[in-house]
């Protein structure tokens, strides 16, 4: 089961990572004068939670 909480580790930390280095579609929201949510960083954190989903689902399946 410790696969399990690598991979939402690994989701978030990709999810992090292109929040980072990115800017990529509109500020979504504001968070102060120098900082922003942009549209990018909310898919690169939806696409990693699926696909993190996906292989939770798919572990619990067969264990």
């Amino acid at each position: 089961m410790m696969i399990i909480a690598v991979v939402w580790v690994g989701a978030t930390l990709f999810g992090l990572a292109v929040a980072a280095t990115t800017r990529i579609g509109p500020v979504v929201l504001k968070v102060s004068t120098n900082h922003g949510i942009h549209f990018g960083d909310i898919a690169a954190f939806v696409g990693s939670y699926i696909a993190a989903l996906f292989v939770t689902l798919v572990v619990l399946a067969f264990w």
